[in-house]
């Protein structure tokens, strides 16, 4: 049983990773479009 534990940690990794990747992706993207917004169409400032 404990020669399974590498693998759960390492699926565990990858899966974080993943999300963290997707999120800083979707940040960066979303302020990238934010900044093609003209400034009189903008709803959040």
């Amino acid at each position: 049983m404990s020669g399974t534990w590498p693998y759960v940690i390492a699926a565990w990794l990858v899966v974080l990773g993943a999300f963290l990747a997707y999120a800083v992706i979707t940040v960066v993207r979303g302020r990238s479009l934010s900044r093609q917004v003209p400034p009189e169409r903008r709803r959040w400032s």
